[in-house]
């Protein structure tokens, strides 16, 4: 039986059926999200409110209670097992929503609540198959080619999510009293991704031998832990948190927006201009896995959050012109791709293998805490612009009390048409979309109508009406409830956005003092992208925390910074004075990486300096970070690895001839080899760069990853 291999391209039979199987699963969970939520709605299970704060509530509470379980069960079996297993899954919980679709049009009440519990279903399918999914890309795919994967994947669950969540809606349309086409569809769908999922070739468990955890939970905080004390793992999924945080945030800014405008948005139009940011993002993403070149690439990063501050700036002061807005829109999510996808690839490529579902599953549920504390953080912002006066309270132009004659008739969840019988004389209220005479209708409900169905014809009730602009907006509620204060908060998505830049701008500034170099990474790749292709193997060797020396063979400003851009953590190099600080890099990236630099020494001067040099190094490394020794002509190398005790990682940096083609890139081979111990010395270091560059020599004649290289011997 051959051994599963990762696959060095993306045409892999096990790729190509995850490509399907998870874009079939993102679709299905958002099309029952919205189907489930109207089929509610339309058969009065549930107020329209409700609905909409309830369906979050179903599909991600299982991404918090069955993490632990979920990270277990994809590291101690093959990821193979979770993903078929949960895609034939897929297909009971269809049939369940197919019966629930049927009943609830035949008079049976629990239909909808039927309905609604495949919601839940669903957000457990997403919490066992996220981690299997998300932790076996670095067994489908080779390093060079997880970046590329993972944009590809981004792009097509994101189409799936616009997909899944526009035809949810027009399908509830279409099928209006005939939900059970509905689930036929899903569970036709669900078929296809079971039978795309038997594709993936079964992979070996990353960690057989591990123990179930005595107490459920413990694994979780042990995870967090570890994960917060790695500075690669921690930028990784607090920066993954806070994409999960910014998105939630700005879908509750954007439902508000449209219920601000006159007159106000419908729920489809408003869930098509949010869309735009998963289309941004589908576009985005695929880009991104192109550019990177075959490695982690964390100078995107800061692109991609700098280009989201200014997106986000320019919508808000575009939210009256909706087509700059739907642009603004698609380009926030076009750089989220940029930001969202290096540090997916990093998650991946860092977490231990034996531990890589465990890592996902506790990201998962570190990202369902970031989607709660958005919705805490939108309301508590909402709350104190009502008591800040920014939104003012506005008073009833009128009111009335009587009897609902009939019951309230509703079009896709929200009230279109009341009648009371006021005073002994019928009064209609029809809401209307003309901009100079609109009206809006909202019903007002308690906790307590949660199951109830809503108001009915009979119920005692009150009519409060406000007039804002051109709109008149008609409150109902029950007669014996206490009426709900309105504000005009038209004015509060512009502040809303203003404070979306900002949370951004404060992340990334997190994130800067998370990697200290990372904006000096977006100026390499700047300088990188057009004239070099970095071919990488081995950082993974190098400790995920505490100081380490990187000792590279590299000359020159130019291939340290190509040696820095390659490692995932945040490395100070020391330049030589007699290396050439000019030649063709540009002087922007000379000053960037001077500040950067623990500093210069020139061979030969006096031991003033050396000592001053010795002392910020041994700095650098006391606080656990990375610094990087070049080969150098005076001896400094060779006197600092036998005075620092601490590990040493030898990396050979090999530049291919240039090619005759001026436009296309020159190849540089940056490799690797084994941790040294602390207290290595020049002369064992040297040993491993001479059998690292005899190991890429071997793989020329004989094949494999670098097999095109011409190499140049250096003196």
């Amino acid at each position: 039986m051959t051994m599963f291999q990762p696959a060095d391209n993306l045409r892999s039979r096990t790729f190509l059926g995850l490509l399907v199987a998870q874009f079939l699963a993102a679709f299905n969970d958002q099309a029952i999200h919205a189907s489930s939520m109207f089929f509610a709605i339309n058969t009065n299970a549930l107020s329209k409110d409700t609905a909409i704060s309830l369906m979050p509530i179903l599909f991600y509470a299982p991404w918090a209670l069955f993490c632990t379980l979920a990270g277990y069960l994809a590291d101690r079996y093959s990821k193979w097992n979770s993903l078929v297993f949960w895609k034939f899954a897929e297909i009971a919980i269809t049939a369940i929503a197919l019966l629930g679709f049927w009943l609830g049009r035949h008079d049976v009440s629990f239909g909808p609540y039927l309905v609604l519990s495949t919601v839940f279903l669903m957000g457990t399918h997403s919490a066992f198959f996220v981690p299997a999914k998300y932790g076996a890309m670095p067994e489908i795919l080779q390093p060079h080619m997880l970046s590329r994967g993972n944009g590809l994947l981004e792009s097509l669950s994101f189409l799936a999510v616009i997909l899944g969540t526009v035809l949810g809606g027009v399908l509830s349309q279409i099928f209006r009293q005939e939900e059970y086409y509905i689930g036929l569809i899903l569970v036709g769908l669900a078929v296809i991704g079971a039978l795309a999922s038997l594709l993936i070739r079964r992979m070996p468990a990353a960690n057989p031998n591990r123990p179930f955890p005595p107490y459920l939970y413990q694994p979780l905080w042990q995870s967090i832990r570890t994960l917060l004390r790695s500075r690669p793992l921690a930028l990784a999924v607090l920066g993954i948190a806070f994409f999960t945080f910014i998105v939630a945030f700005m879908r509750s800014t954007m439902y508000m927006h449209g219920q601000t405008r006159v007159p106000p948005w419908d729920e489809g139009k408003t869930s098509e201009v949010v869309g735009m940011v998963a289309l941004g993002i589908g576009l985005g993403s695929p880009l991104v896995g192109f550019l990177s070149g075959g490695k982690v690439e964390l100078g995107m990063v800061p692109i991609g959050a700098l280009g989201m501050i200014a997106a986000t700036l320019i919508a808000a002061c575009a939210l009256d012109h909706l087509s700059a807005l739907v642009v603004c829109i698609t380009a926030i999510g076009f750089f989220t791709g940029f930001y969202i996808v290096p540090l997916f690839t990093l998650l991946q490529h860092r977490a231990a293998k034996t531990n890589k579902g465990d890592a996902i599953a506790t990201s998962n549920f570190i990202n369902v805490t970031g989607a709660i504390i958005a919705s805490v953080l939108f309301y508590l912002l909402v709350s104190a612009a009502h008591l800040c006066g920014i939104t003012p309270r506005v008073g009833p132009a009128a009111q009335l009390e009587g009897e609902l004659v009939e019951d309230p008739e509703y079009e896709e969840g929200k009230p279109v048409r009341i009648v009371l019988q006021v005073e002994g004389r019928k009064r209609v209220i029809q809401a209307q979309a003309n901009g100079r005479r609109a009206r809006a209708i909202d019903v007002e409900t308690e906790l307590i109508d949660l199951f109830s169905g809503g108001l009915k014809a009979g119920d005692q009730v009150v009519d409060r009406s406000y007039r804002l602009a051109s709109v008149t907006y008609h409150r109902i509620r029950r007669a014996d409830q206490e009426p709900k204060p309105f504000y005009d908060e038209s004015g509060l998505p512009r502040l809303l956005f203003f404070g979306a830049a900002s949370l951004t701008l404060l992340t990334l500034l997190l994130l800067w003092r998370q990697m200290p170099d990372l904006f000096l990474r977006t100026l390499i790749w700047l300088r990188t992208q057009p004239r070099y292709r970095l071919e990488i193997e081995g950082l993974n060797h190098l400790p995920e925390k505490g100081p380490t020396v990187v000792a590279t063979n590299a000359r020159g400003l130019e291939a340290c910074l190509h040696v820095v851009s390659a490692t995932d953590r945040a490395t100070q190099f020391l330049l030589i004075e007699e290396a050439p600080l000019g030649g063709t890099t540009v002087g922007w990236l000379r000053l960037a990486a001077r500040w950067s630099s623990l500093g210069r020494w020139l061979p030969g001067a006096n031991g003033t300096d050396a000592q001053l040099l010795r002392r910020k190094i041994e700095h650098v490394l006391a606080h656990g970070s990375v610094v990087a020794l070049t080969q150098d002509s005076g001896g400094m190398m060779e006197r600092l690895l036998g005075e620092l005790a601490v590990p040493v990682l030898p990396v050979w940096y090999e530049p291919a001839p240039r090619p005759e083609r001026r436009r296309r890139r020159q190849r540089i081979y940056i490799l690797a080899g084994h941790l040294l111990p602390a207290g290595s010395t020049l002369a064992e270091v040297e040993r491993e760069w001479q059998r690292l560059a005899a190991e890429m020599k071997q793989r020329a004649v004989h094949g494999g990853p670098l097999r095109h290289i011409e190499f140049v011997e250096h003196g």
